[in-house]
C-alpha cells in the first residue's frame, strides 16, 4: 500500500502495530545498549529481534527443566 501523505503513513504503521505488537520497555545499565547493539549486529539481527530471541531462547531453557 503506498501513501503520498506521510502523515497517513505513520497512522497506519502506528495503528497496524497498536493491533499486532505489545510495546515492552525495557531498561538497562548504561553500555549496555551498545553491548547489545553490537551482539545484535554481529548476528544480522535488529536489537529488538535480538533481545526478543534471547527471552525466548530462555524460556525454552526453563521449560525444559519445568520452571516455566
Amino acid at each position: 500500500m503506498a501513501f503520498t501523505d506521510k502523515k497517513a503513513a505513520f497512522d497506519y504503521i502506528n495503528a497496524y502495530q497498536k493491533e499486532k505488537y505489545d510495546r515492552i520497555t525495557v531498561m538497562a545499565e548504561k553500555g549496555k545498549k551498545a553491548e547489545w547493539q553490537a551482539a545484535a549486529k554481529l548476528k544480522g539481527m535488529s536489537l529488538s529481534a535480538f533481545v526478543t530471541q534471547c527471552v525466548e531462547e530462555k524460556i525454552e531453557e526453563m521449560k525444559k527443566v519445568k520452571i516455566v
